[in-house]
């Protein structure tokens, strides 16, 4: 359903405006409105009926689209050579997020009392990327701000794409495994024992297959709620396990030893470390600095371990390439990519180009992955519901050759 939005906003010129836009969600409005070159400063409704919907954007926490929308328009703000207290002043009016209004009136005060803009930044949003913080610090010292901002938007969106190409290749295959599921749990609770009463009472010697299924069948459905009670509970127990990060840990380093998916998580993590390692040295970051922070990308323990191995031996004046060839994280021919990067000066270009290649990667990998996944997830559910049926055919069969 598409609602109208009224809006204020600042132009490049810092001209105040106000207008009308339609659209389905207040954020898709905010897109609108940014697309025209505008940074908003008031986005209402005009019909109070969804007032609901406001208030409850108001109790979730702030999510990391949020940050990296009012980040794009404060970039906006300060590449049209609007003054930096303005911009702030500016995006602390917007309604985004409450917790984000709230931390730029924080970097305002903090701001007009002497601080710097990066310090401020660090107080007032502490949820956002360490990157950000760094790549903000160099970018006023040098004077470039505004592409710093915009540099730093860039590689949050990088991040955000990697995280929803992830979420988009495995959502199809779990859902088609979780509904297999159901109807395999459906089949025993439901269809099984209504076959089961009537082939065990015929005291006919039947199939071991057809026993254990029959047998399986009534048990479930004989205490289907004790066992959807330990289903629940377990469920419940596996994501507070699950939200350690000790055992996120381990099963990234599980899966990165495993075949198909192993490789196509460690080219992602590759991939986020160039892009990572680029943006902050095009930004005047010294290099053992974005070794540090780019290592924030990894997501892999073994690799982050290699590559802080990498930042100790660089700080003791080792070559980028040589203390990478000695880790072996990456392979030979990146290693000669990042090494004649050094040679020439362009490390930035190299590592940029060398993200290209691990992303090309890691999407035939991906798609690799996939092609696989799914027939097997069919053919697996496929064969337990073949197998129960089987079963029950089975035992059918049986009785009515002794019948005869």
């Amino acid at each position: 359903m598409a609602l109208t939005f009224e809006y204020k906003a600042l132009d490049h010129a810092g001209r105040r405006l106000a207008g009308r836009v339609t659209a389905p969600h207040r954020k898709d409005a905010l897109r609108q409105i940014q697309n025209q070159g505008l940074v908003a400063t008031s986005v209402t409704l005009e019909e109070a009926a969804p007032v609901n919907a406001v208030r409850f954007v108001a109790r979730r926490s702030a999510r990391s689209e949020d940050y990296l929308l009012v980040l794009k328009q404060l970039a906006l703000l300060l590449n049209a050579a609007v003054p930096l207290v303005q911009a702030v002043a500016t995006l602390k009016q917007q309604d985004i997020h409450p917790e984000i209004s709230a931390g730029f009136a924080r970097i305002e005060q903090r701001i007009r009392a002497g601080e710097s803009f990066s310090t401020a930044l660090t107080t007032g949003l502490p949820a956002l990327p360490k990157y950000v913080f760094q790549l903000v610090a160099a970018g006023e010292a040098i004077g470039r701000l505004g592409s710093a901002l915009s540099d730093a938007t860039r590689q949050m969106e990088y991040d955000q794409q990697v995280r929803t190409d992830i979420k988009n290749a495995l959502t199809y295959p779990s859902v088609l495994i979780l509904v297999g599921i159901a109807a395999v749990i459906f089949i025993f609770i439901v269809v099984v024992p209504r076959f089961s009463a009537m082939l065990t009472s015929t005291q006919q010697d039947l199939p071991m297959i057809s026993i254990v299924v029959l047998k399986t069948g009534m048990f479930l459905n004989e205490h289907a709620l004790a066992i959807f009670a330990i289903v629940l509970g377990s469920g419940i127990v596996a994501s507070r396990v699950l939200s350690s990060p000790k055992v996120r840990a381990r099963i990234r380093e599980f899966a990165a030893d495993a075949p198909l998916i192993g490789s196509w998580l460690r080219d992602i993590d590759l991939a986020s470390w160039s892009v990572s390692m680029a943006t902050m040295l095009e930004n005047g970051v010294d290099l053992i600095a974005a070794l540090r922070l780019a290592r924030e990308a990894i997501r892999i323990p073994s690799i982050s371990e290699s590559l802080d191995q990498v930042a100790k031996s660089v700080r003791t004046g080792k070559p980028l390439s040589a203390a990478l060839e000695q880790q072996g994280a990456f392979n030979k021919t990146a290693i000669n990519m990042i090494q004649v990067g050094e040679d020439s000066g362009e490390l930035p270009t190299v590592l940029n180009s060398l993200a290209t290649l691990y992303n090309d990667a890691a999407r035939q990998r991906m798609k690799r992955f996939l092609v696989l996944l799914e027939p097997a997830a069919i053919v697996l559910v496929g064969g337990i519901i073949g197998g129960i049926v089987t079963a029950i055919m089975l035992a059918i069969t049986s009785i009515n050759q002794v019948a005869l």
